[in-house]
């Protein structure tokens, strides 16, 4: 349409005339939806890596946006478990934890840190098994070796706790 008095063209903007024009952008959207779960959750998973320095509780629900569109984020699961342990809540951490494992069986960081929940839970000897995945994942891993001597002292297996405080003093020297 136009107005002939000025020569100019009229737009018809009521809703109801462009509800048609964007039914297939919507329907295009929708098929496409599944398709772009993981990309989503990946974009949620690094939104919550941002978000962590200021805003934790924040940074925790992208990460659970995150897992609610791919429950397999072991990154996601990593990390929402270390906020939960930071925020006081070892067992829901060991449970993510556990839950990455699952998705990425040589993840050396979600064994490490799902041993300290354990400790933290005074399961001791879940805890060594958790550090000693840790260790068969990434042998270099200093703290796992110390966290183990502690423990296999507190065991009283002192030939376990001081191999294990060697390997650590071994590792932390050459840094």
């Amino acid at each position: 349409m136009w107005r002939s008095e000025s020569g100019q063209g009229v737009i018809d903007f009521a809703a109801e005339a462009l509800k048609n024009r964007t039914l297939p952008f919507a329907r295009k959207a929708s098929e496409t939806a599944a398709a772009r779960s993981e990309r989503e959750a990946e974009d949620w998973y690094e939104l919550a890596c941002e978000l962590e320095a200021a805003t934790p509780d924040q940074a925790q629900n992208a990460y659970v946006r995150a897992l609610e569109l791919d429950p397999d984020h072991a990154g996601a699961r990593v990390n929402l478990g270390r906020l939960l342990h930071e925020g006081g809540h070892p067992l829901a951490a060991a449970n993510h934890y556990r839950l990455a494992l699952e998705t990425r069986p040589d993840d050396p960081i979600a064994a490490f840190n799902l041993g300290v929940a354990l400790e933290d839970l005074d399961l001791t000897t879940e805890a060594i098994a958790a550090y000693e995945l840790a260790l068969a994942a990434d042998p270099s891993a200093a703290d796992a070796h110390y966290n183990l001597a502690g423990l296999y002292e507190k065991e009283g297996q002192a030939a376990a706790a001081i191999r294990h405080l060697k390997a650590y003093r071994k590792l932390t020297q050459s840094r």
